[in-house]
């Protein structure tokens, strides 16, 4: 299941790197909840409070920052980001997003503020 997950994630920002929202869109649950690391004004708790980020982002210039795919363990995916290499100093130097699945859309995404933090909270 590994391989196909990381394929999932793959392909859903691929489409964000496009700006084909439309195509991204189909790849989130309704209920697909996005968390940062810690609780706040920032957590998005559907799929439009996520696509709405995703499409700030987009327009900030986030997609053009490169991504790692890392195996997270069944169903899951991390994706490690430099969100400084793109927006400035005000930004993380790295952060990783575990984003799980299930029936092939993305049904939860939490913020880590490193991939070794992303890697220990799914073992």
């Amino acid at each position: 299941m590994g391989e196909q997950t990381v394929a999932l994630a793959r392909d859903g920002f691929e489409a964000w790197q496009r700006g084909d929202f439309a195509t991204l869109e189909a790849k989130l649950d309704p209920d697909v909840q996005w968390r940062w690391f810690e609780p706040g004004e920032w957590d998005c708790h559907n799929r439009g409070d996520v696509m709405r980020t995703l499409r700030e982002r987009y327009q900030q210039g986030f997609a053009a920052g490169d991504l790692e795919f890392v195996d997270g363990g069944e169903d899951s995916v991390i994706v490690v980001a430099h969100p400084a290499a793109v927006g400035g100093d005000e930004w993380p130097e790295e952060t990783a997003t575990v984003i799980s699945f299930r029936q092939g859309k993305a049904m939860d995404m939490r913020d880590f503020r490193t991939k070794g933090e992303a890697l220990a909270a799914v073992r």
